[in-house]
Formats: C-alpha cells, sequence, structure tokens
C-alpha cells in the first residue's frame, strides 16, 4: 500500500472513531443536565468493554456510563458517560462538572500512526479551532462550534483521539455554557479518562 494510500485509509478509520462524537444527539437527560433522574438508584457503571475485549473504556471519577447509550460490536463500539447523578445513580456528584462524554472505537489500519490533532481538526469539517494539545499519546483540540445538536449545551466542545491496542479511540465533551470542562479542565477530563482506559486495558490484556 502507498504512503498516500495509507493516509486515506487512517483518516477514513479515524473519521469513523470520531463520527460517534456527535452521535449523543436525543439523549433523554441531555435536554437538562442539571435534573436528577426520577428512577430510583441506579447500578453504577463505571467499565465496560468495547471493540471486541480490546478497549476497557473506564470513566473519569464522578461519571457513569449511560447503559442505554451502548453499541458494541466484535471490532467497534460506542458509549456516553455523564455525572452518575444525572444518570440516576445515587450519592453526591456535585463536586464534578455537569458534561456529557461520548466514546467510539474503530479498527486501526496496521502500522498507522497515532492520530495527531491535524487529524482530529480535520474531523470537523472546518469547525473553528480554539485550542490544540497533545500529550501522551491524546490528541485534543477544543472547537468553538458545533453540529451536536444537544439542548442546553455549549458549541464549544472538546474533541480528540488516541490509539489503543490496534483501535482508535474517538472522544469528544460536551457541556453548558460557562463549564470549566469547556476550558482546561475539559482537557484534564479527557485524559483522566483515556489514563484510566488506558490502565484498565493493560490490565485485561496482561490477564489474558
Amino acid at each position: 500500500m502507498s504512503t498516500w494510500t495509507s493516509r486515506i485509509a487512517a483518516a477514513g478509520l479515524l473519521a469513523a472513531a470520531l463520527s460517534g462524537c456527535d452521535a449523543a444527539t436525543g439523549l433523554p437527560f441531555a435536554a437538562d443536565l442539571g435534573a436528577l433522574s426520577e428512577a430510583p438508584g441506579r447500578a453504577r457503571m463505571v467499565t465496560v468493554s468495547l471493540a471486541g475485549g480490546a478497549v476497557i473504556l473506564s470513566a473519569p471519577e464522578g461519571y457513569c456510563i449511560d447503559r442505554r447509550t451502548l453499541h458494541r460490536t466484535p471490532k467497534a463500539g460506542f458509549a456516553v458517560m455523564a455525572r452518575c447523578d444525572t444518570l440516576g445513580v445515587r450519592g453526591f456528584f456535585g463536586a464534578h462538572d455537569l458534561a456529557i462524554i461520548t466514546v467510539t472505537t474503530a479498527p486501526q489500519a496496521p502500522g498507522a500512526a497515532a492520530p495527531d490533532t491535524e487529524a482530529v481538526a480535520r474531523s470537523a469539517d472546518g469547525a473553528e479551532v480554539l485550542d490544540r494539545q497533545s500529550r501522551d499519546g491524546l490528541s485534543l483540540i477544543r472547537f468553538g462550534q458545533g453540529a451536536h445538536g444537544l439542548e442546553g449545551v455549549s458549541p464549544v466542545h472538546w474533541r480528540g483521539a488516541f490509539a489503543l491496542n490496534g483501535h482508535l479511540v474517538g472522544v469528544g465533551l460536551y457541556a453548558p455554557e460557562g463549564s470549566a470542562v469547556l476550558r482546561e479542565d475539559g482537557a484534564r477530563l479527557l485524559r483522566d479518562l483515556t489514563s484510566r482506559t488506558r490502565a484498565a486495558s493493560t490490565d485485561q490484556t496482561a490477564a489474558e
């Protein structure tokens, strides 16, 4: 495969991994992130296996995985996380910011490099770039606009990607206007998610 063809293939895979970043439209808790679920206390779900077990998604402290949003195939996966109390989990989580985090996985082309900030920026079709960060294999872009369609959520959002166990993992973070996670706190939150997911996935691989 030529270098040019490899780049095209890698771009396509990254687009697939990041396509889920805007797939949170219509979530039942998105219209009012400050409202508590009326359902009785639900079991707290903080880890889930995606991509046939190659990626063990691990939520940051204070956030839970919404089991209603899970979509898993042998090679890919999609999940949404939010502050635990907005998903009906009993407990005090007010010290954590309201946010919606999306995670999508897709197979990575053999030998392909980890996604960089340029690749992540291109995934948003020319949206305004407010910030770029790359640290510990996670490439992040803070965009000034987005077509996520979530009510009560700022158009400013974070989007990023990292490589893990032969898969591309795309992440997105959305929050109400004025939230600290729309700035540097959001980057720290996504780096924490990445670190936890890498550690959990490494532990799973070692156990096998």
